[in-house]
């Protein structure tokens, strides 16, 4: 049976679809922007391209599609601890990529802070979604 649609089942697909195309952008090679973001945490494991960084964009990828699949159909028990999973995810990505991955030395800069807080919306819609 289908669940409805309410705010937090849309903000459910918009952070879903935002993960499958975010995850899509990194295994592209994009290095600007939101895609950028998987060569940032790659920079924390010693350079562009690696390994890493395909690692961390298919599970993006997935998770992205696991939630926009858990609107459509049940997915138990697993449904609550995908969430808190993607949550934990995207916390990992955040420290890795403006922390570890050396943008720290940017954090003087306006573009560190709007991308800190844009990464900031997405972590605060998965808290509240992860019920």
């Amino acid at each position: 049976m289908a669940k409805g649609l309410n705010i937090v089942g849309i903000l459910v697909l918009l952070v879903g679809a935002f993960l499958v195309l975010d995850g899509i952008d990194a295994l592209s090679g994009n290095s600007q922007g939101f895609g950028g973001m998987g060569h940032d945490v790659s920079k924390a494991f010693g350079g562009k391209g690696n390994t890493a960084n395909i690692i961390f964009a298919v599970i993006e990828l997935v998770a992205g599609a696991l939630l926009i699949a858990s609107r459509f159909m049940s997915l138990g028990s697993l449904d609550g601890i995908l969430r808190i999973a993607i949550l934990i995810f995207w916390i990992v990505y955040i420290l890795l990529a403006l922390i570890l991955g050396g943008n720290i030395k940017a954090i003087d800069t306006l573009a560190w802070w709007v991308t800190l807080v844009n990464y900031c919306i997405i972590l605060v819609i998965l808290w509240m979604i992860k019920e």
